[in-house]
C-alpha cells in the first residue's frame, strides 16, 4: 500500500492533494461504504467485483475480531 495524500468532498467532487504522488492518467473513483478508491481507468468489472469481495471479507473478519475481544 501507498500513502498518496489528502482527499476531501466539497461540493459533491472529490478534490485530491497527492503532491505529485499519483501516476499519470484516467482514474475511476469507487465508494465503499466510507472508503474511497481510485483505481486506474478504464474500469475492469471483474477487478471492482474482486475489491469489493476483499472489502466485505476484509469487514467480517474486523467484526468477528471486535465480537471476541467483546467476550
Amino acid at each position: 500500500m501507498k500513502y498518496l495524500g489528502i482527499a476531501k468532498k466539497e461540493a459533491g467532487q472529490i478534490i485530491i492533494d497527492t503532491a505529485g504522488k499519483l501516476g499519470e492518467g484516467d482514474y475511476e473513483v469507487i465508494e465503499i461504504g466510507e472508503d474511497i478508491l481510485l483505481i486506474p481507468a478504464p474500469l475492469d468489472r471483474r477487478r471492482l467485483a474482486y475489491i469489493e469481495k476483499l472489502a466485505d471479507i476484509s469487514i467480517d473478519e474486523h467484526r468477528q475480531t471486535l465480537e471476541r475481544l467483546a467476550k
